[in-house]
């Protein structure tokens, strides 16, 4: 989602990205507001920038994005360097601020509005003949589970004309993008004048030039029959689906107010992989939300080692301000959760390579993004089921292809192979 947003912010201005921010005239720091770490490394951010601020009085530095949103005035109070904030909904209007900054000598400025009309607007900025690209689907969220920031600093849920989302494919895939990610906080539950987000995926797979389509982030409650017959039927959607979890305890899963239970869960994905055997799945947990006990955690680790998940994205509680989950008595003591945490993922990194052990010597078909960025022999690209793979012995012409690679090699986290 930010860095959709980052392309949306250089499509606003017009603007030509620089690689050295001392050659900037004017330098943005997009943020994000899921755990109290991400806050942290906002504010350092945009704290390296204060010396060019010296050195340039006319240098104008922003920050844009959730943290922006959820600390607007207090974020100009305590970094007087920093010339505006904005947040994710104000994009659009952020060309006018730019100048507004530039002809105002009052100069600071606060965008924090959730009332934007036209909060899809801005198209993202698209480098020719980048494979892949982000297409947003979907603004802000309604399911109000207790950790979540979400809907405090991106609003209620505003799910995009049907319309707009063809169009704005469209134009990245004339761009040269092959293979395009429809992005919303519950991607699955879109749904705009009668149509569904299953209707969505039929759309899509209709554009000439698109190859593959991915999505994310789906929500358990609405994966339904029809949206795996769509993904089974889509020739063009990929063999993966990131559906976080959260819990493997029923008891947590109804204090973080996930509206489905662990049942509910095992049986979707049970569907899933009837429909579609080589599906690859990814999660996310959180370890340590409120009074998780021995037996809740036991509970979940029961979870990954039934499912074998291919990736979990694993995070200690971080409250945050605004949540219900601020407003609760206590959370795991933090030596605890971390301890916990540590156990979970030294497990799943087991599991990811056994896994991936399994598929060495087969052959996948694979979208060859770019050239490697630590070996100049090899090329990089994934596979359907969204695994990286590292390909020897093609070349430059491969990008953009999809080819048939046999994996001759196995990591946790990627595999290196050739061409079949």
């Amino acid at each position: 989602m930010n860095e959709y947003d980052s392309d949306r912010i250089i499509n606003s201005l017009s603007a030509n990205p620089v690689k050295d921010p001392s050659d900037a005239d004017i330098i943005i720091v997009n943020t994000c507001a899921i755990r109290e770490k991400a806050d942290h490394k906002a504010v350092s951010a945009v704290g390296k920038y204060k010396k060019l601020k010296i050195k340039n009085p006319d240098l104008i530095i922003g920050m844009a994005g959730c943290v922006a949103q959820l600390y607007g005035k207090k974020l100009i109070k305590q970094i007087p360097h920093l010339d505006f904030v904005i947040g994710p909904r104000e994009i659009p209007k952020l060309r006018d601020l730019v100048f507004d900054i530039k002809e105002s000598s009052s100069h600071r400025k606060i965008n924090t509005s959730m009332d934007v009309e036209e909060v899809f607007k801005v198209s993202p900025y698209h480098k020719s003949g980048k494979v892949n690209g982000f297409v947003s689907i979907q603004q802000g969220c309604n399911k109000k589970c207790a950790y979540c920031i979400v809907p405090t600093v991106r609003g209620s849920e505003i799910n995009r004309p049907l319309k707009e989302i063809l169009e704005e494919s469209r134009l990245l895939i004339d761009q040269g993008a092959k293979e395009l990610t429809y992005i919303g906080q519950t991607v699955n539950s879109w749904k705009y004048e009668g149509e569904r987000f299953y209707n969505l995926l039929d759309y899509l797979q209709e554009l000439d030039g698109l190859e593959r389509i991915r999505f994310t982030t789906s929500f358990p409650r609405d994966i339904t029959s029809k949206m795996v017959d769509s993904m089974k039927n889509n020739t063009k959607v990929c063999r993966q689906l990131h559906l976080p979890v959260q819990s493997g305890s029923n008891r947590i899963l109804k204090q973080m107010k996930r509206a489905y239970s662990v049942e509910w869960y095992r049986d979707s994905i049970s569907k899933l992989r009837d429909a579609i055997p080589d599906l690859s799945l990814s999660t996310d947990i959180i370890i340590g939300f409120s009074d998780e006990s021995t037996k809740d955690f036991e509970e979940t680790m029961q979870l990954i080692e039934d499912i074998k998940f291919d990736t979990i994205y694993s995070f200690k509680y971080s409250i945050r301000p605004g949540t219900p989950g601020e407003l609760m008595d206590s959370h795991v003591n933090e030596d605890v959760a971390l301890d916990r945490l540590h156990k979970l993922q030294s497990r799943q990194r087991e599991i990811s390579l056994e896994n991936n052990l399994k598929q060495v010597n087969k052959s996948y078909k694979v979208l060859v993004e770019s050239e490697s960025k630590n070996n100049p022999n090899e090329f990089f690209g994934r596979t359907s089921q969204n695994k990286a793979v590292y390909i020897k012995n093609i070349n430059k012409e491969s990008i953009g292809k999809i080819l048939d690679i046999t994996k001759k090699e196995a990591f946790q986290n990627s595999f290196i192979g050739e061409p079949t």
